[in-house]
């Protein structure tokens, strides 16, 4: 029994793994649109990302910011023992959406991780060479 001051939090390991795996491929990643910007020339949406936390929200919030079609890239965590990152994005003109350039910034990250891996692993050779 919890008595200390986080005894209403959930299970730690609640906060990664998913009861069952189906509901991870359908309740993953959700997307509303923002009715409110409809008279603007801009689209703008709020992606909400269920079992993540600032790691990957601010990650692809920064990776975001980088592109020219982005005007506004920002996330929230909307309660610390709610596992989820609501991150709103929009973009320069109506042509893109903020699906684009989602999906460019996460395919920009997986090449930059890639590129980091390969230079690890780079080092790792070198360094095992010297000794």
């Amino acid at each position: 029994m919890n008595s200390g001051p986080m005894a209403n939090a959930p299970d730690r390991f609640l906060t990664w793994r998913w009861e069952d795996d189906d509901d991870e491929e359908r309740e993953k990643l959700s997307y509303i649109e923002d009715s409110k910007t409809t008279t603007r020339k801009t689209k703008r949406g709020t992606f909400t990302l269920r079992k993540e936390d600032h790691t990957l929200g601010n990650l692809i919030r920064i990776q975001l910011l980088r592109d020219e079609q982005v005007r506004f890239a920002g996330y929230r965590i909307p309660h610390p023992l709610i596992f989820e990152v609501q991150l709103t994005v929009e973009t320069v003109d109506e042509k893109t959406t903020p699906t684009d350039v989602l999906l460019v910034a996460i395919e920009d990250l997986k090449l930059e991780v890639a590129a980091i891996g390969k230079a690890f692993e780079q080092q790792v050779r070198e360094h095992d060479r010297e000794f």
